[in-house]
């Protein structure tokens, strides 16, 4: 399984001046380090819960249907708010797109996945053969996320800015605000 991000999301979780507030930096001098450290902020939380924060389009690629997924394919990012497309692809480059009548979404938030109740499609090669494309993401808006995941963010930010020069990890008030949007491994 791979994904691939096909359009990414239009903002951050928070921004560059709510991140120096936060940290109570009040030049400009490090900025560009700042921007860098709230992207991979978004990055950590989002692998904590493996879900994305801010809406992007995404290209999920899957060599055979999971067994697990009830008929189906258990999607690698959530929560789903859109199936754009789901492609069967052949050796020789030909994509069959799949009726969208064919399938339906379900678990949109936890776990989610599509299912073929009247059976899986066949692929039409061995590595790479399917291809789900579809939107994700809690939130078009940073406003609109859970305030706790901004929280987190904002934590880790301020983990790495302080302990740049030595080991940094995810805070253990940054875990505990993730843990009720992740699954139990948190």
């Amino acid at each position: 399984m791979s994904i691939t991000v096909v359009t990414p999301p239009a903002s951050e979780p928070i921004s560059l001046a709510e991140a120096k507030l936060f940290l109570r930096v009040d030049h400009n001098s490090e900025d560009s380090l700042i921007a860098s450290l709230i992207g991979a902020a978004r990055e950590a939380v989002e692998a904590g819960i493996g879900r994305a924060l801010i809406t992007r389009r995404v290209r999920e690629s899957l060599d055979i249907w999971r067994r697990d997924a009830v008929h189906g394919a258990v999607l690698g990012l959530g929560p789903v708010t859109n199936v754009v497309a789901v492609r069967l692809l052949a050796n020789n480059g030909a994509q069959s797109v799949i009726d969208p009548e064919r399938y339906r979404l379900e678990g949109n938030r936890d776990r989610p996945r599509l299912v073929f109740p009247s059976g899986f499609p066949a692929t039409l090669r061995s590595a790479g053969g399917i291809e789900i494309e579809y939107d994700c993401g809690y939130a078009d808006e940073p406003s609109d996320l859970p305030v706790a995941l901004r929280v987190a963010a904002m934590q880790i930010v301020a983990s790495l800015y302080e302990l740049r020069q030595g080991e940094a990890g995810i805070p253990e008030t940054a875990r505990a605000l993730m843990r009720p949007f992740a699954p139990a491994r948190l």
